[in-house]
């Protein structure tokens, strides 16, 4: 997924990272590489792009209609979706507003069609969310989850919020990364913390949730 680091301020916005990772948007409809859709066993995926026009009549937000509207649940019964700028952090150093105007474009959309999970980096740290949707913590809601740790010459971001929301379940400083393992009736997200000199429990479980449908 592209992100700000694609966006260049000398007229070269995305061109390395349209020849680094060329995809086929094509097959899905996307008239973009910057959006696009693909199915990997039960899951369907889509791709979005957070520095793009997102607001309805948009190409980008009218694709995302028709892709959701086309989704077969009985051959992929698990929507995933995947985007840059969370919607949903506690951090202070990319707060919500970054994502604000995307996620009151959007989230309609993805509630209408129960998308399982969000997926977003940005923000160098990792935080879960519970189900949340306008928000607020709802039993229709959707994870999010922050999956920006993967670690680089910026260190962490910092600060969180001094008061961590309802709907966070859980944020941490930690290099780290992910694994989401599906099947046709559950899901299972596990986070585990790198191995490093900063971290001593490097290696472990850092978090660890199962959704079913």
């Amino acid at each position: 997924v592209g992100g700000n680091h694609e966006v260049s301020n000398q007229n070269e916005n995305w061109l390395a990272y349209s020849r680094r990772y060329p995809n086929e948007h094509g097959l899905s409809g996307s008239a973009s590489f910057l959006w696009y859709s693909f199915e990997s066993g039960p899951a369907h995926v889509i791709t979005l792009c957070s520095y793009a026009a997102t607001h309805e009549g948009s190409s980008q937000y009218e694709w995302l209609r028709r892709d959701l509207a086309s989704i077969d649940r009985a051959k992929t019964p698990w929507v995933v979706v995947v985007l840059h700028v969370p919607w949903y952090t506690s951090n202070a150093h990319h707060p919500m507003i970054e994502g604000a105007g995307m996620r009151q474009d959007m989230e309609p959309l993805f509630l209408a069609a129960k998308v399982d999970v969000v997926l977003n980096g940005h923000v160098h740290a990792y935080e879960r969310t519970h189900r949340v949707a306008n928000g607020t913590l709802a039993a229709h809601g959707i994870p999010h989850i922050t999956i920006g740790d993967g670690g680089n010459r910026e260190h962490f971001a910092m600060p969180w919020v001094p008061q961590q929301p309802k709907w966070s379940a859980l944020r941490e400083d930690a290099y780290g990364w992910g694994t989401l393992e599906l099947n046709e009736t559950h899901a299972t997200w596990t986070w585990l913390r790198n191995n490093d000199p900063w971290n001593p429990t490097g290696g472990r479980v850092g978090d660890y949730v199962v959704w079913s449908k």
